[in-house]
């Protein structure tokens, strides 16, 4: 099985500090600062990312729009919001117009992001297969 790289998006050091130190044991992670760093990090190893997180609330561009430019390069990859702002019309949009694939609320429940992390690699590797890259 091929090892995807999960690009982790947040404005906050401690939140990208922490999503590292956590997760980087089960999982290949690329760390941005906001969303203009997050597509150049994207565009270079968009062959090798699976799973963008990202946050809403950002300098220079909200998690959405990153979210939205992510699915026009690359519309099999894995899209989840990550927010401490849990409006349910701004999340039940973005998921009718296919912006994201999962939600995850601030502060994290480190369990249930493991979980939500394990299967959104999952279904790329359903979407995708593999070996399609």
């Amino acid at each position: 099985m091929r090892e995807w790289i999960i690009l982790f998006v947040d404005d906050e050091e401690k939140s990208r500090k922490y999503f590292r130190m956590i997760y980087r044991r089960k999982f290949k992670i690329l760390i941005a600062a906001d969303g203009r760093e997050a597509l150049q990090l994207f565009t270079e190893n968009r062959k090798e990312i699976g799973v963008v997180v990202t946050d809403q609330i950002m300098p220079h561009m909200t998690g959405l729009d990153l979210l939205g430019e992510v699915e026009s390069i690359e519309p099999e990859v894995i899209r989840i919001l990550s927010t401490a702002y849990a409006d349910s019309e701004l999340v039940a949009e973005a998921a009718q117009n296919s912006l994201i694939d999962y939600f995850i609320v601030k502060p994290w429940d480190i369990e249930r992001v493991s979980a939500t992390l394990e299967q959104a690699v999952a279904h790329f590797e359903n979407n995708r297969g593999a070996g399609a890259r």
